[in-house]
């Protein structure tokens, strides 16, 4: 009894310190990034990083130290001892760039660059493991208390928020943006569309590059899909009461498959992104990029790829010379946004990952098959429509890049927003082909946006029931429940006012052409990120109203419209019926 006393007491003061050490990382990490910092602020700030990795081994030590079963704690924490036994080689480093000459792999700036790259992982662990430490203890203040759709707004909110500042810093940018500028990049960074008022190229520095990679690999994964994963493996599991967050967004019935699920979709991300960047990186080994850079190329645009942002920090995007047709590097791009828009609820299903309660037919179940259909349909018929529509302007083109270009411009109409092609020199019958696709978008729980395939079809089958007399919305011998019926019309209702609002007040304050317009809309509600060219000539209310749309199409506009009502009770009664005429 005596030792579990000292044992619980000694887990009180490191999860008391946690978070101290969390807010000492967080300014480490600040400053480095942020400022451009004298030599002295440096070695500050070194000595501050050395610090807080003493404090994460010495934890580490301790608990494993009092810990019973001490091989079933090293089992358990993989990741802490990984990070040990870096902190060991970073020492042996350290002894060794100190003699002279040494071996080349060896030499001081390899060595150093390891060194700092280990206190940078640290310090996110830290940071990660304080905010986690904290929440615990005090989630009566903070917003946990909400409801799930509620939590899920106010976390792409202050993410989004957290984007704009980060964006803000002097190291960031090379001569500094507007807070507008920085506020419309995080929101379509977090919300994976693609839009920007300015030029990653020109204006964000490296540093600005990587807080825009982060702020779309968050919103990628999700926020809360994120952190629920990180509390489960840092934490080794969550609350109740995260668990009915994370099956809320995740839409999944069962608690006890959420964890396998969670792992899951991690794992599946961040292996495809890292074949999808090396797959980049091969393509582009004849276009003469420095090394580093086509490393960091390749990661950035797997990323924003299978994120299905958009996101390009090329002077013109896929349209700079050399890239444009380079083959091999667009079809990697285009199978990176394929799996990143079918939806991590697909891979489960496919996968066998989790007890998904559905009914099952030939292995899948109804959901899986309807995306995949649908998906390869919609890829299929987009690029028919487009090749044949364009086909005045691409006949000189060989056949082959003709086809290249209808599906490139097909599969990434639909959330990706890259393009090879000027999308302002496009017909208007392909303009109109580019707007269904990008208004339906992808799968459910993927990084796409638009109202969903599933959406699209459980309102068509729903119209061809209603028009027939039926009362019962039948798909593949199954009977979709009226309340999936009820959210797929309040998505279509709620996507066509929230358009035609913008429509209404971009048309008033904006001097571009109405297809224009509507175009940059549509492109914002589906998180795709194609653009006419007009979004860095909009005014501050047309780019607030694209944020908004931006925002909307991100968390979902049931979630959107949920989130915003009130929370009301049934009344437990009804007032008369009375028929009106309608149609």
């Amino acid at each position: 009894m005596m030792k579990l006393s000292i044992q619980n007491r000694i887990h009180q003061v490191i999860g008391l310190m946690m978070p101290a050490f969390g807010v000492a990382a967080i300014v480490s990490l600040f400053l480095k990034f942020g400022f451009n910092l004298s030599n002295q602020w440096i070695v500050n700030l070194l000595i501050l990083d050395e610090i807080i990795a003493g404090f994460f081994v010495i934890s580490l030590l301790v608990n494993l130290f009092i810990s019973d079963e001490k091989w079933q704690y090293i089992k358990q924490s993989p990741l802490e001892f990984i990070l040990l036994l870096l902190f060991i080689i970073s020492l042996v480093l350290e002894k060794i760039i100190s003699v002279e000459e040494p071996h080349y792999i060896l030499k001081t700036t390899t060595s150093h660059s390891f060194i700092k790259l280990y206190f940078i992982i640290i310090e996110i662990y830290i940071v990660i493991n304080g905010i986690i430490s904290l929440t615990k203890t005090r989630e009566k203040w903070l917003f946990f208390s909400l409801s799930p759709a509620k939590i899920l707004m106010i976390s792409y909110l202050i993410v989004i928020v957290a984007g704009t500042l980060m964006l803000k810093l002097p190291k960031a940018t090379y001569s500094g943006i507007t807070w507008i500028d920085a506020l419309f990049t995080s929101t379509s960074a977090v919300c994976i569309t693609g839009l920007t008022t300015l030029n990653i190229s020109h204006v964000f520095t490296f540093e600005g590059q990587v807080f825009i990679l982060l702020l779309i690999q968050l919103g990628g994964l999700g926020i809360i899909t994120l952190t629920s994963f990180i509390a489960l493996f840092i934490q080794k599991g969550f609350r109740l009461r995260g668990q009915m967050i994370v099956q809320e967004v995740l839409d999944n019935e069962n608690i006890s498959s959420l964890a396998s699920i969670l792992k899951a979709i991690v794992t599946i991300t961040f292996i495809t992104e890292l074949v999808g960047a090396i797959g980049l990186y091969l393509s582009w080994k004849d276009l003469g990029m420095p090394e580093f850079e086509r490393i960091f190329s390749a990661v950035f645009h797997s990323v924003s790829a299978y994120c299905n942002a958009g996101f390009s920090i090329f002077p013109n995007g896929l349209e700079t010379p050399g890239f444009h047709f380079n083959t091999i590097s667009l079809i990697t791009i285009m199978l990176l946004i394929v799996f990143g828009g079918l939806g991590f609820y697909t891979y489960s299903d496919v996968m066998h990952i989790g007890d998904i309660k559905m009914i099952r037919k030939k292995g899948l179940t109804l959901q899986t098959r309807m995306i995949l259909i649908t998906t390869l349909l919609l890829i299929l018929s987009g690029a028919l429509v487009v090749w044949i529509s364009q086909y005045a302007q691409w006949k000189d083109l060989p056949f082959g890049k003709q086809i290249l270009n209808a599906f490139f411009l097909s599969i990434t109409s639909r959330t990706a927003g890259f393009s090879t092609v000027s999308i302002s020199e496009l017909a208007v019958p392909t303009l109109m082909m580019v707007m269904l696709l990008m208004y339906i978008g992808g799968a459910p729980n993927s990084t796409s946006g638009g109202i969903k395939l599933t959406t699209m079809v459980t309102i068509l089958a729903s119209l061809r029931t209603f028009v027939k007399g039926k009362n019962r919305v039948e798909i593949g011998w199954n009977t979709i429940p009226m309340r999936t019926v009820r959210r797929a019309f309040i998505v279509l209702v709620v996507s066509v006012i929230l358009i035609f609002f913008v429509l209404f007040v971009l048309t008033w304050t904006e001097d571009h052409a109405f297809i224009d317009i509507l175009f940059e809309i549509i492109s914002a509600f589906g998180t795709v990120g194609l653009s006419r060219g007009i979004t860095p000539d909009l005014t501050l209310t047309g780019r607030l109203m694209i944020i908004l749309v931006m925002f909307a199409g991100r968390i979902g506009l049931f979630t959107f419209a949920i989130a915003m009502s009130e929370e009301r009770e049934d009344d437990g009664y009804n007032f008369p019926e009375i028929n009106l005429m309608v149609g």
